[in-house]
């Protein structure tokens, strides 16, 4: 098993595959904090465009959601916390974007 890891690259312990991924997932160009990985939405292109995106998927299906409940199930409450869920993501996507 261990001759076949080795054939295909592998790394033998999973601290071995962490130390690889940390060193390949941060580039010396990012700010970075003191032993933390940077974001990947920081690096820009695609990582960003799918994070905004996900966002955006997120605050549109709560939004649904609060509709949702609101019309099927008559509870305020629940609508309500939904709604709470989609605002909150919304200020986030602004907050980002303001960041930038």
């Amino acid at each position: 098993m261990n001759k076949a890891l080795r054939l295909w690259g592998m790394p033998l312990r999973i601290s071995d595959a962490l130390r690889r991924t940390e060193a390949q997932s941060v580039s010396s160009s990012l700010p970075t904090a003191a032993g933390r990985f940077a974001h990947r939405a920081d690096a820009g292109g695609a990582a960003a465009a799918s994070d905004l995106l996900t966002k955006v998927a997120v605050v549109l299906l709560s939004s649904v959601n609060a509709v949702m409940w609101e019309a099927y199930t008559e509870s305020r409450f629940m609508a309500a916390l939904w709604a709470m869920i989609a605002i909150g993501f919304a200020v986030w996507i602004k907050r980002d974007a303001a960041r930038r």
